[in-house]
């Protein structure tokens, strides 16, 4: 079964797992690093520790980012799958796969993701080219 964690500067996380919840996803486990707090990156290696016998996939906001980095160097010491710029269409399909997931398929389900980020004007000009 894959641990998903999520872990975001500010309260992104906290509103991908209420949106995650909405679509029936449970188990989620969140990370957040605000001003106020302090220890997050002993927080992070806690999580890591807690679920290290799981397969854990760990999404964080920001590539280069601080959460992003924290979780970067944890590669050394523990195995888990790390993706950056999480959205809502990748968690989805990572939390409803049941088999463990592969970094092959991580991979695949990133670039689904991908596919599916658009410019929705350029659909609308397609649309009207058609209809002439």
């Amino acid at each position: 079964m894959n641990q998903i964690i999520l872990a975001s500067h500010g309260k992104l996380a906290s509103g991908m797992k209420a949106t995650l919840e909405f679509f029936g996803v449970q188990n989620i486990i969140i990370l957040e690093q605000t001003v106020q707090e302090t220890g997050f990156e002993a927080k992070a290696e806690a999580v890591l520790q807690q679920y290290a016998e799981q397969n854990c996939i760990v999404f964080t906001d920001l590539y280069g980012g601080s959460v992003n980095q924290i979780f970067f160097k944890n590669l050394q010491h523990y195995a888990f799958h790390l993706i950056t710029g999480m959205n809502l269409a990748m968690i989805l399909e990572c939390a409803f796969t049941e088999a463990d997931l592969t970094g092959p398929q991580l991979k695949e389900i990133i670039e689904n993701a991908c596919r599916q980020t658009c410019y929705m004007n350029d659909l609308l000009t397609c649309r009207e080219e058609d209809d002439d």
